[in-house]
């Protein structure tokens, strides 16, 4: 999988801009503020239709210009591909998947895969659930189209219900009406439940395998999916679906006090310990640090058992947050086998030394010039 060119037009600092990649390894140097993070986050957003940064669309338009636009072009094993995404100020987004218009952000993934490794991503350990969540929704999603549409016909009938149990709160509307929404929230949410489980099932022991090769055997890495609603001994006599729409008619009365529901994959997380250590609690700065690489490198092999084919590796800044050892290690593994995107401050005797079948790119103030290609 390889991306060979990006367009943008009034995207954050860039006017007008065209990048054509290398591909295999791409250097983005530049001082901070410049705009080397928003080439990656481009990619990450033509790819996932969301930015890694911010939540607000409006953020990423030129200051005074009315919409941006993105334009990402590549190949895969199935052939090439053209993602188009124009954003406007007052809300409105157009995408094309080559040359056709979309409708759904489902009908995106899967076009091109990305990993994003950047000091946020450091957070997956040491921050909340909801982090970890999130790490493993972008990761399905890009691998499952059923996966993706589910989360957001979740999402929305969690809104519904939320805004349901309010009101019988407040004695606006009747607890009957509940069970239309819990059948929903059934039916979607014990998909995700279901996905989630299978694929830490097989993300665990390749992260495990990682972590043991950078800590050369001192430590063992464990993985563990924690849904707020196990399935494990529901009983043979209930379905999944079943089974949720239970649970969440025996909470309630609990929902209905706090206005919120307090049951489903929206409430999920994963345990990662170091041995029996729980890593986020008591785990050094640098078993966090080590835990997160071994992630986001085996969300690289996850990607391609179930494409045939790497994704895209993006590396915004993470060369500052790892030791020696940790950059020389992710250097190694992903040389030859991704095309990679690596922005830092200074070129550094570690990326020049790997500055072999690459282009290096200056980047100030929103231009960006090719420095070197090797």
């Amino acid at each position: 999988m390889l991306v060979h060119g990006l367009s943008l037009v009034n995207y954050r600092n860039y006017k007008n801009t065209h990048i054509g990649f290398h591909p295999g390894l791409n250097i983005l140097i530049g001082g901070n503020a410049q705009g080397k993070t928003n080439i990656l986050e481009a990619i990450f957003y033509a790819a996932t239709g969301k930015s890694h940064r911010t939540n607000h669309d409006n953020e990423m338009i030129l200051w005074g210009e009315q919409a941006f636009r993105i334009f990402l072009e590549g190949e895969r094993v199935y052939g090439c591909f053209q993602i188009e995404f124009v954003v406007r100020s007052d809300g409105k987004k157009i995408l094309k998947v080559n040359n056709q218009s979309r409708k759904k952000l489902s009908e995106l993934f899967g076009t091109v895969n990305v990993v994003m490794f950047s000091p946020e991503d450091m957070m997956l350990v040491k921050g909340g659930p909801a982090v970890r969540r999130r790490f493993m929704d972008i990761e399905i999603s890009q691998t499952s189209p059923f996966y993706c549409h589910s989360l957001l016909n979740y999402a929305r009938v969690l809104t519904q219900r939320n805004n349901l149990l309010r009101a019988v709160r407040e004695q606006k509307e009747s607890p009957d009406l509940l069970d239309v929404w819990d059948l929903q929230m059934a039916e979607y949410g014990s998909g995700i439940i279901k996905k989630r489980g299978e694929a830490l099932k097989k993300l665990a022991p390749l992260a495990k395998s990682i972590h043991s090769e950078i800590t050369e055997g001192a430590e063992e890495l464990n993985i563990c999916y924690i849904p707020s609603i196990s399935f494990q001994g529901g009983g043979a006599e209930c379905s999944p679906v079943e089974f949720f729409f239970k649970k969440l008619k025996e909470h309630r009365n609990a929902d209905m006090i706090k206005g919120a529901t307090g049951l489903g994959p929206h409430r999920d997380d994963i345990e990662i310990r170091i041995g029996d250590t729980i890593t986020r609690s008591f785990g050094s700065q640098g078993q966090q640090r080590t835990c997160a690489l071994s992630l986001k490198l085996a969300e690289l092999e996850f990607m391609r058992a179930e494409t045939g084919e790497y994704p895209v590796l993006l590396l915004d800044d993470v060369m500052s947050e790892l030791d020696a050892d940790r950059r020389k290690y992710l250097l190694q593994v992903v040389r030859g086998r991704v095309q990679a995107f690596v922005t830092a401050t200074e070129i550094g005797e570690l990326l020049l030394s790997n500055a072999r079948n690459c282009r290096i790119f200056e980047v100030n103030n929103g231009k960006i010039d090719l420095k070197q290609e090797g």
